[in-house]
Order: C-alpha cells, then structure tokens, then sequence
C-alpha cells in the first residue's frame, strides 16, 4: 500500500500540480458555465430556469425542420446544433453545422434550406436533418460590410427574406442606404429592396401572429444622457416606412444633433409601438404562441435586453415581456420576467441575446456572455 501524499513526497507533488491544477480549473470553469449563478436569477412563480447548452457567444436561435435547436456563435464564426432527441431538457451534444464564417448572427430555414447571414453576405445551405450538417453553400446577396454595428439578422415572412443591418456610426447620414434598414429580398437573393429605414441598429424581428407583420427591437443613439432616446419596438406594417433615425426618436421628438431638424420633417415618422428605457439595448423578440405558459403570459412579447454600456446607473440585461390584446397590440408598458444578470452594484454575470419558443411549449434564452442558452418552463 502506498503512502499518503505529504510534504515528505515533495517531488511527488511537484509532479501531481501540473496535471491536477487545469484539471481543477476546467471544472470551476465548467461548473460556473453550468450555471452556479442561476440561483441570482428571479422569475415569476412556478417558472423554472436552467441551463440546456454551452455555446459561446449565443446570439440568434432557430429550430430545424425537425425540432433541433440551432444557434449562432459569432466570435467562433460557426452555427451549432443542439439536439436533444430524448427531450431531457439538456443538449446531448453541440454539432458544428458550419464554420469558418465571417461573424454569422442570423439564421433561419425556408423550404428545408439553412440561411446564415454574415457580416457582409448572406448564403443558403442544403441541410441535412440526418447528421446535423450543413453543406453546398451558395451566395444569395452581399450585404454591407466592415464599421459600426456588425450584426446581421434574417427572417422569412410571406416567401420573402427579411435582413436588417444597422448603422456604421453612433449618428450620422449614412452613404448606404442598406445601414440603420431593414431589408427585402426574395428567397433566392434578388430583388433587393429597401423596406423599412431611419432603425439605427434593429437587431430582434419576429413576426406577429396577429397582425401578420414584421415587427423588430430598436437600439436607439448614444450619448444623450442616461433617459434618452427610448428604446423601442416597432411595427414594419405591410409597406415598411421611416422610423426616424438619425433626425427623430421616440414621439417624433427631433434630434438637435442636426440644426435643420424641425417637428416638420419627423411628422411622417413611424411611431413605436412599445417604448422602453433607453440604453437597454433590446436585441431578442419572441411572440410567444405556446400554450405550457399560463394565460397571462400567452400572446405577449417577450423581449432580450443585452443591456447598458454608457448609463451612469447600468440597466438592462434581464428578460421582459409586453402584453398584447386580441389584435396583438401593445397593453401597457414592458414588465420584467427574468431579471438577476446584473447584481445591486451594476455588475453583470450574463447578457442575454436570444429568445425563441420550442416545439414543446418551453422557452430559450441565450446569453453571450457566459455562453450559455437557458431553457424555462413552467410547472408547479
């Protein structure tokens, strides 16, 4: 029988520590990746939180034709699967689907194809439901490239690709008229239009099941103090339109940035639908459909604030959500629904990014800061 380690094996130690210490390391890292920090987390009763992945740097989530969780990794330039095919709550495995991309944010499928958008181009896959692959790639459409807001996201509504890409500068004129928009394209890249301008950097779109529009999150400008200008939601509508940026915000208030702005020229400005605290930074938008839910939280908005940089009093990073009526317009103002990413003294543990609803009901979250997606339901 061996003795027991001591200091009367120095060499013994010496030799043990190189090997023992990553190997501690890698399990505080894996453990506080799992989730250590989901008892801060505060939901509403009977709603549960827990981690269903590791991604790092999650951003925007679908569900494949077959009921697999896909997200985009945008510092990692890949798009991951995520099944879980014995439905345990919990991805079995992470899959990369496609790699070596250029900061990929957006993702989507129409007609069984995987559409990824990039920071300067979009491109379609053939996807294979089988062994979780992406392959042939084929490019759709360049889209705007280096400077300002980097993010590219996409969705498909009525067999048309909707891409948004916001501004190169905090407020300015843009010389492409494809910044701080919302663009329209047809499933195969052509067409491209100019569909809804004046977002400076609308990052979340989702369609709205009731009004049968595209509506997005709005982070508005920087550096007009620690209120202004509201965050907002807006309402594409059926022709798009202008919503403002860089010459109005909000209540078509004008932005004295530009001397020649005057109430005239923001009176034909889109009103938001919802307004929120500014500085927020709102990137995810889900219409939530499910009916694991209770009915109070059914037909509502819920929306992912990335939160604050430039705030005195740091604010965001937490899940809200926005109630609808019948006619799936706004009641009232945002209410929290997840909060404890940021403690008392401002300090975050997570940002959340994504949201989107599953096959069974439950909701995903993702938070790219700590590189994980949260999975909620709800069950007494």
């Amino acid at each position: 029988m061996h003795p027991p380690l001591s200091a009367a094996h120095p060499v013994s130690m010496r030799r043990l520590i190189p090997i023992l210490l990553p190997l501690l390391l890698a399990a505080c890292t894996h453990a506080e990746k799992n989730g250590s920090e989901l008892g801060r987390l505060k939901l509403p009763d009977g709603f549960q939180i827990a981690v269903f992945a590791e991604a790092d740097s999650a951003r925007m989530m679908v569900f494949s034709p077959g009921g697999v969780l896909l997200v985009s990794e945008p510092e990692e330039g890949k798009v991951v699967a995520l099944p879980d095919p014995k439905h345990t709550g919990k991805a079995e495995r992470s899959v990369a689907v496609v790699e070596n991309l250029t900061e990929p944010h957006g993702i989507g499928f129409y007609h069984g194809k995987l559409y990824v958008a990039e920071r300067d181009r979009v491109r379609s896959y053939d996807w294979d439901e089988t062994n979780l692959r992406a392959s042939n790639p084929k490019l759709l459409a360049d889209l705007p490239g280096r400077g300002g807001h980097s993010t590219r996201t996409l969705l498909f509504h009525k067999a048309k690709m909707y891409i948004s890409a916001g501004s190169s500068c905090n407020v300015c004129v843009e010389k492409d008229p494809r910044r701080a928009a919302v663009m329209e394209f047809n499933p195969d890249g052509s067409g491209m239009k100019i569909f809804a301008k004046g977002l400076r950097n609308a990052v979340g779109m989702a369609v709205n099941p009731k009004t049968d529009t595209v509506w997005v999150t709005n982070n508005g400008r920087d550096r007009l103090g620690d209120d202004l200008p509201p965050e907002i939601i807006a309402d594409l509508g059926q022709n798009g339109g202008d919503f403002g940026w860089p010459y109005c915000y909000g209540d078509r208030i004008p932005d004295t940035t530009f001397n020649n702005t005057t109430a005239d020229r923001c009176k034909d400005v889109i009103l938001p639908k919802v307004q929120m605290q500014a500085h927020s930074a709102p990137l995810g938008l889900e219409f939530y459909e499910g009916t694991v839910f209770p009915a109070e939280y059914r037909n509502n908005i819920f929306v992912a604030l990335h939160g604050s940089w430039n705030r005195s009093v740091p604010t965001g990073d937490k899940v809200v959500r926005v109630k609808l009526n019948d006619k799936g317009q706004p009641v009232g103002g945002a209410q929290d629904f997840i909060t404890g990413w940021q403690d008392e003294r401002g300090r975050r543990n997570g940002r959340v990014a994504g949201i989107v609803s599953g096959p069974d009901g439950s909701m995903y979250v993702s938070d790219d800061q700590a590189g994980l997606i949260y999975r909620v339901t709800f069950g007494k």
